[in-house]
């Protein structure tokens, strides 16, 4: 009885002796981007969304929507829209139109492949169109968008910092899905989508 209650004690002495292994701590974000969750807010036709990306009470980004009749091709349109205010830049390309960018790629603050960041812009992203026989139809650079991003730059005390917002875009229901917005804290550097 001795010589296994001796054991015992042993093997929890040893046992009491090994170290035992931290638990894995998780990665934090990234603190040089500041991030904003903008919980899957959706924008419905007649609706509008916003984006403050670096927090200072203002809007960056306008989510918005418009009736637009066009008599000539005999079509009326609802359109969602990017617009962007003073301080923030979206980029175009000389057809006026914003890069659908997938998960990781560079947003530069310069310009980039064929884009150039202009202030003052209302960005067409998709139209639903019906025509004078009432069909309906879909156009627009973002019109099948799932978790694509819309690249901008801000620009504040003289700095320039790139972002990027995560949007969807739902046909059947007919919204815009607008689920997070990343800004780096780094004045002139890129940031990566999805990053």
């Amino acid at each position: 009885m001795r010589i296994i209650l001796y054991c015992l004690s042993a093997i929890a002495i040893a046992g009491s002796c090994n170290k035992k292994k931290d638990p894995p701590v998780p990665e934090l974000p990234d603190a040089t981007i500041q991030y904003t969750d903008l919980h899957n807010r959706t924008v419905a036709f007649g609706q509008k969304g916003s984006v403050d990306a670096d927090a200072n009470g203002t809007e960056d980004l306008a989510f918005r929507t418009a009736l637009v009749g066009d008599p000539i091709n005999k079509e009326d349109k609802q359109q969602w829209r990017v617009q962007v205010y003073s301080t923030t830049r979206l980029p175009v390309n000389t057809d006026d139109r914003i890069p659908v960018m997938s998960p990781k790629q560079q947003v530069s603050v310069q310009d980039f492949n064929g884009y150039h960041w202009a202030e003052g812009v209302a960005a067409l992203l998709t139209e639903r169109v019906t025509n004078e026989n009432d069909q309906v139809f879909w156009r627009g650079d973002w019109t099948t968008a799932d978790h694509r991003f819309i690249p901008f730059r801000i620009t504040r005390n003289g700095r320039t910092y790139a972002g990027w917002v995560e949007v969807s875009f739902n046909k059947n229901q007919e919204q815009l899905i607008l689920h997070r917005a990343a800004l780096s804290l780094k004045e002139n550097q890129a940031i990566e989508t999805g990053s």
